[in-house]
């Protein structure tokens, strides 16, 4: 049985930091679901660290049959001490290291994709990731003062998704980077902004074409104006006396509109008032 070495487990530690993350090129992954989703995709698995009681169990022997289908070190320490090394509330006692890809570079005019600008909670980054998956997107931008999408919280809350849908890097003359201004790239998409006053989306003809780009912004305080004036605005519908959605159950919401067959066209939504969307975190 090999034991996690001290300097494996000094570097677990720093790689809590998103600035060691990316001087190191590798991040944490926590729990045995989204470790069994590393573990099945192309992503580079360096060594699992189990709990010595953990690992008897039936999702710890699944881990290390895996492990060792994959032909990755596996290690071992007391669970207390693989708890400690974890930075998830209630982690259970396993830990993988993994090299991500970098961001991917690719066009925008042609598929369907979700930017997230300035998206800074990471549980809201990773369940629309987890959802843009879901939906059959075809990649999710990462824009500009957004959380790091291999923050561990963001990894568990994607529930493995982050390792099977491209992350794509915001491309050259699109903007969107917090410098105020959106390139002229911006203009030449079919941009759809989450916005809490914006039309219900089964009523925007931009939202029934092949090819989008759905943004959602900051919690607080939403799309950045320049980026935000080149594309449609659209919202999700809701009852009266509700007036907001948190900008993950929002998000996920117009993906599931967006990519439906149909679209929403006909559909009852178009009766619903159209004060309401994704952003902010509460109260738009």
């Amino acid at each position: 049985m090999n034991r996690i070495s001290k300097s494996k487990q000094r570097l677990a530690r720093r790689l809590a930091s998103r600035r060691a993350r990316e001087k190191e090129g590798l991040v944490l992954v926590e729990g045995p679901d989204v470790i069994l989703e590393a573990l099945g995709s192309a992503v580079e698995v360096r060594w699992v660290v189990v709990g010595e009681e953990y690992g008897t169990g039936e999702r710890g022997r699944t881990i290390t049959t895996s492990c060792r289908e994959r032909r990755v070190e596996i290690l071992y320490s007391p669970d207390r001490e693989v708890r400690g090394l974890c930075t998830t509330d209630a982690p259970r006692p396993v830990l993988a290291c993994v090299r991500p890809p970098p961001l991917k570079s690719r066009p925008l005019d042609r598929g369907r994709f979700l930017m997230a600008l300035g998206v800074q909670m990471p549980g809201n980054l990773g369940t629309l990731i987890r959802s843009a998956w879901a939906f059959g997107l075809d990649g999710v931008v990462i824009g500009g003062g957004t959380v790091d999408p291999w923050n561990a919280k963001v990894v568990r809350a994607s529930a493995g998704a982050v390792f099977h849908l491209p992350l794509i890097g915001v491309p050259d003359g699109l903007g969107g980077g917090g410098d105020g201004a959106a390139g002229d790239g911006a203009a030449r998409l079919n941009l759809l902004c989450a916005d809490a006053a914006g039309v219900p989306v089964d009523a925007v003809a931009e939202a029934h074409a092949r090819d989008w780009v759905l943004v959602v912004g900051n919690e607080g305080s939403g799309i950045e104006s320049s980026l935000a004036s080149l594309g449609r605005a659209v919202a999700v519908p809701l009852a009266d006396g509700m007036d907001s959605l948190n900008v993950a159950m929002a998000g996920s919401i117009l993906m599931y509109e967006l990519t439906r067959p149909g679209g929403g066209r006909g559909s009852a939504m178009a009766a619903a008032k159209p004060d309401s969307g994704a952003r902010k975190e509460s109260g738009a």
